[in-house]
């Protein structure tokens, strides 16, 4: 991956999500309703970017006007900064736990029909250089 992040090189770049509860699903749908679309949607998807000296967290959502992606926010947390990084394989899917030192824990999923492991790529990078 030859991508530049605030110049840094990208090492490793997956696309994950999280697993959203139907009972959040259904208030966001009513809210929705209710306001005409103004309050917008559950964000749920995520992009991980490890680059040599951090991990940046992409979230992004579906523009209320014309569906089109856009970031949101991006996270940046230095490399030190993580306190693990742990993958689980389900089937078809990456269980992905990020902890920081702060003990701030997020967990997300990535699809691996492919079966590329590309999170457990990712982990593997970040525990050479730990």
């Amino acid at each position: 991956m030859s991508s530049i992040i605030d110049g840094e090189k990208v090492l490793c770049s997956i696309i994950t999500h999280k697993n959203i509860s139907k009972s959040t699903m259904a208030t966001n749908v009513f809210a929705n309703l209710i306001s005409l679309g103004v309050s917008g949607r559950v964000t749920d998807d995520f992009k991980i970017i490890l680059t040599n000296e951090k991990l940046y967290l992409e979230v992004s959502t579906l523009s209320a006007w014309g569906g089109l992606r856009e970031t949101l926010y991006t996270d940046k947390f230095l490399r030190e900064d993580i306190k693990s990084f742990k993958v689980e394989s389900k089937g078809d899917e990456e269980i992905i736990e990020i902890t920081t030192n702060e003990d701030k824990t997020m967990s997300l999923v990535r699809d691996n029909e492919k079966n590329n492991d590309l999170a457990q790529v990712m982990s593997t990078l970040i525990s050479k250089n730990a």
